[in-house]
């Protein structure tokens, strides 16, 4: 059993759980760095790993074309439901480098996804998703603060920290830092820390 199973089995659990958590801390820095060039109607934004579609929902609501995307088909389905807005597919993250994306979106939201990824594998899928971007575009990640990989509940988690993070940044093209932080998880039953990532395409 793997992460793509443990979504497929607990995807209405999943939904109901993250659907209403409100982001706001998060939305504000990345609605901050995306290019002031282009209105809002003009840019687009790759969700990935969109889980409940609550943050393409809130995209979708600022006036931006979503493009929200998850390996679960469980989860897409429920998110369907949402908006009509929204182009929702069924997409895997190694699938992503085969769409016609290069240069396409003016930022890609990636909020606790990537951290399902091997740490070792992270450099080349950051790469592939850098690629989609529009130069002087943004990349939002985000990870539990930690130093390992590591199961729990039959999800694989990556965790990141300074050190980890800029072995990471050391091996992607393109890209930059902009805003490193920490917050507090914004579930109200949980005290995680999370590690928050802004890059800039250039």
């Amino acid at each position: 059993m793997g992460t793509l199973d443990y979504y497929q089995r607990n995807a209405k659990e999943f939904f109901s759980q993250t659907i209403n958590v409100d982001m706001q801390n998060v939305y504000h820095p990345f609605l901050e760095y995306l290019p002031k060039t282009h209105l809002s109607n003009q840019q687009k934004i790759l969700d990935v790993g969109c889980g409940s579609g609550r943050d393409s929902v809130f995209f979708a609501n600022q006036g931006f074309e979503v493009v929200a995307i998850d390996g679960s088909q469980n989860v897409i389905d429920l998110a369907k439901q949402t908006d009509t807005r929204i182009y929702w597919q069924c997409l895997r993250f190694h699938e992503i480098a085969k769409q016609s994306w290069q240069n396409h979106f003016t930022g890609i939201w990636a909020c606790a996804s990537l951290l399902h990824v091997p740490f070792d594998e992270l450099p080349k899928l950051l790469n592939d998703l850098i690629l989609c971007i529009k130069p002087d575009g943004i990349l939002y990640d985000s990870f539990k603060y930690g130093d390992a990989e590591r199961e729990k509940d039959g999800r694989f988690f990556c965790d990141m920290n300074e050190q980890r993070w800029k072995l990471i940044e050391e091996q992607l093209d393109s890209a930059k830092a902009l805003k490193l932080w920490q917050t507090i998880d914004n579930r109200m039953d949980k005290r995680d820390i999370w590690w928050n990532v802004l890059l800039k395409i250039y």
